[in-house]
């Protein structure tokens, strides 16, 4: 008889070699993860501050930012202390944000200035940025360290 096909060994050999080459094509996915993980952090937190300015504009009322970094998360919320806040947002525990000049509290006013300028050092364990918040212009500045 004369059969055709594959023997066990030249089976075996493929599936080991398509094994090898799926290993290392997923060893390289966490890292890249957590990296955009960061990355979409980082820019969530600069549009939830322009937010914040858009809204007092918007409203022609003082609006609030609460950066609480030892809970992990922050609030955007109308000056008066009993109004439902806008916005909450947590974010992961790996991810440090260090007050720098900025306080843990921004507050923009009607017309969308804030209150003070200064900056934050966001800290993960791939990497580190800086966010600066402008004073009179109400302009953010990310830059990666």
């Amino acid at each position: 008889m004369d059969h055709k096909g594959f023997t066990l060994l030249e089976s075996l050999t493929v599936l080991m070699i398509s094994s090898i080459m799926m290993i290392t094509l997923f060893s390289g996915l966490p890292p890249i993860y957590e990296k955009r993980v960061v990355q979409h952090f980082v820019s969530q937190l600069e549009e939830d501050l322009l937010y914040a300015q858009q809204t007092a504009l918007a409203q022609n009322a003082k609006v609030k930012v609460h950066l609480d970094f030892d809970r992990f998360k922050y609030a955007i919320m109308p000056a008066d202390e009993k109004a439902d806040p806008y916005l909450v947002r947590t974010f992961d525990h790996k991810i440090a944000i260090k007050e720098s000049t900025l306080r843990q509290h921004l507050t923009y006013s009607p017309n969308g200035v804030p209150n003070q300028g200064g900056k934050i050092v966001i800290d993960t364990p791939c990497a580190s940025f800086q966010l600066t918040v402008y004073l009179g212009s109400g302009k953010i500045n990310v830059q990666k360290k």
